[in-house]
């Protein structure tokens, strides 16, 4: 994701030499491109100055120079200034930007994760969609480890403004488009409600449904098997009879042809959820508890500033929606933890798996391990 990185640069080709350091140094550009942007605008306000605990080496006012992103750079690289000298700020922010905002006392504030300055609302990562509107990518995210980062849905999201920009229009209708996921996704298909992004719908068990498949669904087709994020799954497809896809019938098919096994699409779901099932059990035994899992602040309190177009239902009748201004209500997503709990077989009152959940896949030993921990899920 080079490409997102120091967009403010004066020249174009400063901003390719910036992308091609960050290249060289292994450094992720989507936390570094979000980092750097709070940084900036901590300096606007003042705050970079103002704050005891901040000693920043940077000089803000050559920022879009080539000379102040390789500083940036060599700072978080060699933990120093960036120059060659020590410089707590550098091992600071080294650490990562939510670290770096608590260790100078403004991560909960309004210079933090309260105001959303800091767009980091689930696990020390930066927003790669919004979580308030893209629920399958903020609630896959929150119930995960990392950034989901798998585009499957994409298509069903309209950025008014892009489409304006760009001359895009939907692809099909929203009953049409949701008619066709819908009928795909195994083994919940016929779901029509897995698709209802409407404010009464988001912390539904038809919710709990989409998060579940897409996590198995990636887990196996995507994870394992490593079908292209862009080009999978195969949903609403304009060149096809109906603009109905392949996917259902193509995974398998290719799957099958290179390695000769008789996989069908429910085999590889089944697995995704077992990956994730063992997934979720290392993340029980390094800790994870139900109440870990909540957003950042902002999500619950600052309403969404841009315009989305998502699929859902208005007095009945489908059609795209405009998510703008919507926060999710803080009582109502811990309800949706306990249905999506209880739909994956774990225990809602912990989060932990449960045994019957885990010897069903095949996991008995899991369950052996996080007994002796203190860390199986009650029936």
């Amino acid at each position: 994701m080079t490409s997102v990185f120091y967009t403010n640069a004066h020249t174009n080709e400063i901003q390719y030499q910036a992308s091609d350091l960050l290249n060289r140094y292994g450094l992720n550009a989507f936390e570094m491109n979000a980092g750097l942007w709070y940084l900036f605008s901590l300096a606007s306000l003042g705050i970079l100055d103002s704050v005891k605990d901040i000693d920043c080496p940077l000089n803000f006012d050559d920022y879009g120079s080539l000379e102040f992103v390789e500083q940036f750079v060599k700072m978080i690289a060699h933990r120093n200034d960036g120059l060659g000298n020590e410089c707590e700020f550098g091992n600071d922010i080294a650490e990562g930007f939510v670290r770096a905002a608590k260790k100078w006392g403004i991560l909960e504030g309004e210079y933090g994760l309260k105001s959303g300055m800091l767009p980091f609302s689930c696990w020390g990562v930066p927003d790669h969609r919004d979580n308030r509107a893209h629920l399958e990518w903020g609630y896959g995210t929150i119930l995960g480890d990392r950034d989901t980062n798998e585009h499957d849905f994409d298509i069903l999201h309209q950025d008014p403004k892009r489409a304006s920009n760009y001359g895009i229009s939907p692809q099909a209708t929203a009953e049409e488009a949701v008619t066709i996921y819908t009928d795909k996704m195994v083994p919940y298909e016929g779901d029509r409600l897995m698709l209802d992004y409407s404010d009464d719908n988001i912390y539904s068990e038809h919710i709990a449904k989409l998060i579940a498949w897409h996590r198995h669904y990636t887990r196996f087709w995507k994870q394992s098997v490593l079908y292209c994020d862009w080009r999978w799954p195969d949903f609403l497809n304009l060149n096809a009879p109906d603009k109905i896809g392949s996917t259902g019938e193509a995974e398998p098919k290719f799957f099958n042809a290179v390695t000769g096994k008789n996989f069908t699409f429910l085999d590889g779901m089944e697995l995704g959820r077992k990956i994730w099932n063992l997934d979720h059990a290392i993340w029980t035994l390094q800790g994870r508890d139900r109440d870990m899992v909540h957003f950042a602040e902002y999500i619950y309190s600052v309403p969404l500033g841009r315009e989305y177009l998502l699929p859902g239902r208005e007095n009945g009748e489908w059609t795209y929606i405009n998510a703008a201004g919507r926060f999710l209500d803080r009582e109502k997503f811990e309800e949706f933890k306990t249905r999506f709990y209880t739909l994956a077989g774990w225990d809602p009152t912990t989060g932990y798996p449960t045994r019957s959940t885990l010897e069903s896949l095949g996991l008995g030993y899991v369950a052996d391990e996080l007994e002796k921990t203190g860390r199986l899920g009650e029936e």
